[in-house]
């Protein structure tokens, strides 16, 4: 019975020991996850006690506001050379493949030419014969010994018909340009594109071949309403941003006013690009953004800018509390507005944290950069 005793008083004693380090345990995890620095604690102080709220700003300094106008466009290859064989055969030898560069007058293909090869060297060969019969009339005639200038035409006329002279002479351009239409040359420099056919494929004059395109110089043709004609002008620059080129903007000047309005109202432009990268291919899709300076305006950002009961406010900063502005907006472009009244140069605007800003807030405020154009 006494052993017994002694047992459960120790397992009583255990349990109250086990619970106490337990306890201790305890405490210690809740004081280390509530534990902070005097830093810690100082901000959190500062964020949710002070009530400031926290917003980025820039003083309105004087700029130049960019009127734009938006359109879409296509680039275009200033010289473009649709190629084609001008008699039909069988392609003997390609030289050339897609995107390869070529000069002026690089042969792109040729033709199986053996007949007219052949041809060509019998028309030459009978060009020679008409050149000894054409001497041996001028020594008949005693005019051997002088230039074809010093005798009179009608006699050198007479005896180059009767030496069969004219006659191989046009024998022999016949069979050149019979040849020369089974090879296929570049009429200028540039690109090879569209090359589709193949060595041994059989081809006819109604068969597309390729493409040659001058990759230095392209336009972009683009429309505007007829609204905006007077707002462009030959000459005047224009940008170009690629869709498929992301962060490459282009400058165009314009070259060529259409004086036609379409059914639609529109009026199509083109202007200059200069495709130094070569970056810029044919038929590639960009956005045209055509500017025209606006002076003395205030510009601000468009993040500045925001609705208050259908109204357009634009927050100023004052001694630390936020005052908000009704403005008229005279223009917009694609990142800033031309501002008529409501702020003047050299007030400090608020450009972030303004969506749910309220009048007479108090602003932790970073002057964060100024306008770009």
């Amino acid at each position: 019975m006494k052993t017994q005793t002694t047992r459960y008083i120790c397992f009583i004693h255990l349990k109250h020991k086990l619970g106490y380090l337990m306890f201790l345990a305890f405490m210690g995890i809740t004081f280390s996850c509530n534990t902070k620095t005097p830093e810690a604690l100082s901000s959190t102080f500062s964020d949710e006690e002070s009530g400031l709220i926290k917003v980025n700003t820039l003083v309105i300094a004087e700029s130049t506001f960019q009127k734009q106008i938006v359109s879409n466009g296509k680039i275009e290859a200033n010289q473009k050379g649709e190629l084609r064989f001008k008699t039909s055969n069988q392609i003997a030898k390609i030289y050339v493949k897609n995107g390869q560069r070529v000069t002026s007058g690089q042969t792109i293909a040729s033709l199986d030419n053996t007949l007219v090869a052949n041809d060509l060297e019998k028309a030459r060969l009978e060009f020679i014969k008409a050149e000894s019969k054409l001497q041996e009339e001028k020594i008949n005639f005693e005019v051997s010994n002088k230039k074809e200038e010093e005798i009179p035409p009608l006699v050198l006329k007479n005896l180059k018909i009767k030496s069969g002279f004219f006659e191989a002479e046009n024998a022999l351009k016949n069979a050149q340009i019979m040849y020369d239409q089974t090879i296929l040359k570049a009429p200028f420099s540039g690109v090879i594109a569209n090359l589709e056919a193949k060595q041994g494929n059989y081809i006819t004059p109604g068969d597309e071949f390729c493409f040659v395109i001058s990759q230095n110089k392209l336009d972009v043709s683009f429309p505007i309403l007829e609204g905006e004609f007077g707002f462009i002008q030959k000459g005047q620059t224009v940008d170009v941003l690629p869709f498929a080129l992301k962060d490459k903007k282009y400058v165009g000047l314009v070259s060529e006013i259409n004086p036609l309005v379409d059914e639609n109202g529109l009026i199509k432009i083109k202007a200059a690009i200069d495709n130094e990268d070569a970056q810029l291919f044919d038929g590639m899709n960009v956005k045209v953004f055509i500017n025209q300076p606006i002076e003395n305006v205030v510009v601000i950002p468009k993040e500045a800018l925001v609705l208050r009961s259908n109204k357009e406010v634009v927050f100023t900063i004052e001694n630390g509390h936020a005052r908000w502005n009704y403005v008229d907006i005279i223009d917009e472009n694609n990142t800033h507005y031309a501002i008529k009244n409501g702020i003047e140069l050299n007030d400090t605007i608020v450009v972030s944290g303004n969506l749910n800003l309220s009048h007479d807030a108090k602003l932790d405020a970073t002057l964060v950069r100024g306008i770009k154009e």
